[in-house]
């Protein structure tokens, strides 16, 4: 990813998410909605060469949003704007899409004809080819609550590989590598070296259904027989029931962990999911 410096504010052009208003992620960051399409013509001079004018092209008709970057000195703009790159990733994981930012301006997109510099981040042709996911009232609440804690737990590694993983699954033809990535995003926020398809299964019936007896019970069933499929497809078996349904299956799971993550503002603590008592007073009965 190539970020260039100019002043103290510039933008990315955003694919794969769009939003009503503007909305404060975090720090200097601000997604903002963009109230006139992508003019690459308008800018065509500013851009490298015939590579960045294809990218440009292509990328610049799916863009459905921006996000407003500041810094107080020039140093400090780069490399917020470069770490913006784990934002785009963050939205997709807990949104459930593709969001990149593969264009960098020195204006807002509805200025583009008073633009100096247009930059091409990276040329990688993901979140262009679907249809953004729109922000709702309830997205955005949600954002205002939680989406600074779920950046902080960013700092974490199993976070950071389960967000990653919900976000780029995506990236491969195959269901059984989609499948095998989803649950290294899983197994990342839940430790278990034994009895591992029990155990992962019973530390997400509690951590998600809490003291639900009867959701836990049916999470954790749910979740067995999805970790089963993930084993197969991992060791090359057969894998029983629809491929890509047992992919947005286990997909929505981990959206499900990653989103309860943030809005506990923590991760698992297996010690405290290894006596789930919801689960086990289910179980007596």
């Amino acid at each position: 990813m190539e970020i260039v410096r100019y002043g103290t504010e510039t933008y990315l052009y955003i694919n794969g998410l769009s939003t009503p208003k503007e909305i404060l992620l975090h720090d200097n960051i601000i997604l903002a909605p963009i109230f006139a399409p992508f003019q690459y013509g308008i800018v065509s001079d500013l851009l490298k060469g015939d590579m960045d004018f294809a990218v440009a092209a292509v990328s610049g008709r799916t863009i459905a949003s921006q996000m407003r970057i500041y810094a107080s000195d020039e140093e400090k703009l780069v490399c917020t704007a470069w770490n913006a790159a784990w934002d785009c990733i963050l939205l997709g994981a807990i949104f459930h899409c593709e969001v990149m930012g593969n264009i960098q301006g020195d204006k807002p997109v509805e200025q583009l004809n008073e633009a100096t510099c247009v930059n091409v981040t990276n040329y990688a042709f993901r979140a262009i080819l679907s249809e953004p996911y729109a922000l709702t009232e309830a997205d955005l609440k949600w954002i205002e609550s939680y989406y600074p804690t779920a950046y902080k737990l960013l700092d974490k590694d199993p976070f950071m590989t389960a967000v990653h993983a919900m976000a780029s699954y995506k990236w491969h033809s195959m269901p059984r590598v989609q499948l095998a990535i989803l649950w290294s995003g899983i197994e990342a926020l839940f430790e278990a070296s034994t009895e591992i398809s029990f155990r992962i299964s019973l530390y997400i019936a509690n951590f998600l259904a809490g003291e639900n007896a009867l959701e836990a019970k049916d999470l954790f069933e749910k979740t067995r027989r999805l970790y089963s499929s993930r084993s197969a497809a991992v060791h090359g078996g057969k894998i029983k029931g629809d491929m890509d349904g047992l992919v947005s299956e286990s997909a929505a799971l981990l959206n499900r962990i990653i989103r309860r993550c943030a809005e506990l503002g923590m991760l698992p603590n297996t010690q405290e999911l290894v006596f789930p008592s919801a689960f086990l007073n289910s179980a007596e009965q």
